[in-house]
C-alpha cells in the first residue's frame, strides 16, 4: 500500500512538473523605470542618444529593450547587458565595443580593422562578437579575451 501512495504521488508531481516546463512564456511590456538600475544607467552612457521603441520582460525574467536605429539589448535579471545587437547591422558605439576585454579589441583591431561590429554577447563561456564586412561572421572568445574560433555566416 505504501508502494501504491508513493507511485502515486511521484506520478501526479512529475506530470505537474512537466506540464508547468512546457508552458509558454509570454512576454511582458514594461516601463523604462521597470528596468534594474544598472540596466537604466547603461542605456544612459552608452545610448543616450537614442530614443527607447519598448522596453520587455521575456523568458527567465530578462529584460529586451528596443532602441531607435535597430540596436537590441538583452539584460539579466539583475542589469547586466548579455546581448547588444544592431538589427540593420550598423556599428556599435565605441564606448560598447571598450566593454569587451583588452585580448579581444586587439585581435580585432589587427585582424578585423575594416569590419564593423554590430553585437557581442556575453555569456559563461566568454564572448561571442558578430562582424560585417565583405560577408557576416561570428567570432568566439574565451572569458579573457582569447580567440577560440570563426563561425561564417
Amino acid at each position: 500500500m505504501k508502494k501504491k501512495w508513493i507511485t502515486t504521488i511521484l506520478s501526479v508531481l512529475f506530470i505537474t512538473l512537466t506540464s508547468v516546463a512546457g508552458t509558454d512564456y509570454k512576454e511582458k511590456e514594461v516601463e523604462m523605470k521597470d528596468l534594474p538600475t544598472i540596466a537604466q544607467e547603461f542605456i544612459t552612457n552608452h545610448f543616450a542618444q537614442y530614443a527607447v521603441n519598448n522596453t520587455r520582460i521575456v523568458k527567465y525574467g530578462y529584460y529586451k529593450v528596443n532602441l531607435n536605429d535597430g540596436y537590441e539589448i538583452l539584460f539579466d535579471r539583475k542589469g547586466k547587458w548579455n546581448e547588444i545587437e544592431n538589427k540593420m547591422h550598423t556599428a556599435l558605439p565605441a564606448s560598447v565595443v571598450a566593454l569587451l576585454p583588452a585580448n579581444t579589441t586587439n585581435y580585432l583591431s589587427e585582424k578585423y580593422p575594416q569590419w564593423t561590429i554590430y553585437g557581442i554577447e556575453r555569456n559563461k563561456h566568454g564572448y561571442e562578437v558578430e562582424l560585417h564586412g565583405d560577408k557576416k561572421i561570428e567570432l568566439h572568445f574565451d572569458p579573457n579575451g582569447n580567440f577560440l574560433r570563426e563561425k561564417a555566416d
